[in-house]
């Protein structure tokens, strides 16, 4: 999705909301809503996608008591930035992006690189901790140790002498998750006779 294309999807999920929405483009600030009255007034010339994404935030959680503009200690501007960094990653994986291309996201939405980096990089940590989590227990039974034994003859078959063995490159060779790690270190132990 292009950065224009992404402008006139916001503001059409702004006039949903039941928002008149005014171009004036003498306007010194790039966008700015009122609640109250429904309306958004924007600078075409100058407004963002993440400014535009800021502003359907405060809508959607009818934030009529702002403060100034972008008030970084009033946490309405602090939830709206926020979760406008959310609303248009969401649209940007929607459209085939993922993190590896992070800077096109933030060059597409204008998106304060600092801010959005931290989001989400935390978005991310956090979802592979609960996808981590959640299949933990399926990766350890997925394997019993006899099929780890197995893998660990076959592995030590190769080698003429053993002076050290690198747990994590027998696991990278049977292509093993990383957490049967204690498991084939227990398992070497046992075949090498060094515990």
């Amino acid at each position: 999705m292009s950065r224009q294309e992404l402008l006139e999807y916001l503001l059409e999920e702004i006039e949903k909301c039941g928002f008149k929405i005014c171009d004036i483009k003498s306007m010194p600030l790039p966008a700015v809503v009122n609640v109250d009255a429904r309306v958004m007034i924007y600078n075409s010339d100058e407004a963002t996608p993440f400014e535009v994404a800021h502003e359907l935030i405060h809508i959607i959680n009818k934030d009529n008591h702002r403060g100034k503009y972008f008030d970084a200690i009033n946490p309405q501007e602090v939830r709206a930035n926020h979760e406008a960094i959310l609303l248009l990653w969401e649209i940007f994986e929607a459209n085939g992006g993922s993190y590896e291309y992070f800077n096109v996201f933030v060059n597409t939405t204008d998106a304060p690189f600092e801010l959005a980096e931290s989001i989400i990089k935390n978005e991310y940590l956090e979802l592979h901790e609960a996808i981590t989590e959640i299949f933990e227990d399926e990766i350890k039974v997925s394997i019993n140790k006899q099929e780890m034994h197995d893998y660990i003859v076959d592995y030590i078959s190769y080698f003429d002498v053993i002076e050290a063995i690198n747990v994590y490159q027998f696991l990278d060779h049977y292509h093993l998750s990383h957490n049967f790690f204690n498991m084939a270190e227990k398992e070497f132990q046992l075949l090498l006779g060094t515990n």
